[in-house]
């Protein structure tokens, strides 16, 4: 585990409050585990997002098509 250094940094009165960091395994099952619980948090945002997402290339395609 990484100790967090003794600089200076922001927070109240320069001291800053250790960071415990967590080795994650590499697999598939753990991915999908972060995924699910990202999804979990911030699951109204990712959807707004894709809908914009998909509202903008469907706007894009259509009007390359009639450009060309």
């Amino acid at each position: 585990m990484r100790e967090p250094s003794l600089l200076p940094v922001f927070g109240k009165l320069g001291v800053k409050a250790p960071v415990a960091t967590v080795v994650a395994p590499a697999s598939s099952a753990g991915v999908a585990l972060r995924l699910r619980e990202f999804l979990a948090a911030h699951g109204g945002m990712v959807l707004k997002l894709s809908v914009i997402a998909w509202t903008v290339l469907i706007l894009a395609a259509v009007f390359f098509m009639i450009q060309g």
